[in-house]
């Protein structure tokens, strides 16, 4: 995920005109013995949903759009400025995000530490026999019905917080993955590149 998330801000799958997106595609050709081929490229979604008219690009040839995007990602595993730059960018929005879960979170907590108070405060009054045992049963009902509804909001919060810490980005081993990356990529034959492509980086 924080992979990918630095690639789109460096590598744009949108078509230079329109700014829609670019979807791979075949076109079938033949050869003199009879034999079809096919010719990848990538397709401006915009002339998909109108017409070719819609657009000026309309397509891009497979191999150019990838070994720019290839280049471009070459650009980007030693370029760590930005990767540290933009990984600062992107865990700060996690911080942002994250931060109303925490004062919920707490706020929550809070209320239920004082429905346990609330809980003992009624038992200790029942001992001291200054409310009945019904308006007992009733009111620690009544707390027992929130309590559990409130901690299943907190376990869920809880649960939210801790998959946003687990998501916590690196730059170090962002440009690891992508040193990796262009290693298999290389050892890759042209239909496994392209579906590499279509898979990770083009009309996600």
């Amino acid at each position: 995920m924080a992979t990918q998330l630095v690639i789109d801000r460096w590598v744009t799958d949108r078509c230079s005109d329109c700014g829609s997106c670019m979807t791979p595609h075949y076109t079938q050709k033949k050869h003199k013995d009879g034999s079809v081929y096919r010719i990848p490229y990538y397709r401006c979604t915009k002339t998909m949903h109108f017409d070719n008219s819609a657009c000026s690009v309309k397509h891009v040839n497979a191999d150019h759009l990838e070994r720019t995007i290839i280049e471009k990602l070459a650009e980007l595993s030693k370029n760590e400025a930005y990767l540290k730059m933009t990984v600062e960018e992107l865990n700060g929005d996690l911080e942002r995000k994250v931060e109303p879960l925490e004062k919920e979170a707490e706020r929550i907590k809070k209320r239920l530490q004082e429905i346990e108070q609330e809980i003992r405060r009624y038992v200790k009054a029942l001992g001291q026999g200054t409310i009945s045992i019904e308006r007992l049963e009733t009111e620690i009902s009544a707390l027992e019905v929130d309590k559990h509804a409130l901690q299943k909001q907190w376990d869920d919060l809880e649960r939210k917080i801790n998959e946003s810490a687990s998501r916590d980005f690196n730059a170090e081993v962002l440009q690891r993955t992508l040193r990796d990356f262009q290693a298999v990529f290389s050892a890759l034959n042209p239909p496994e590149q392209l579906e590499v492509f279509s898979a990770g980086f083009i009309g996600h």
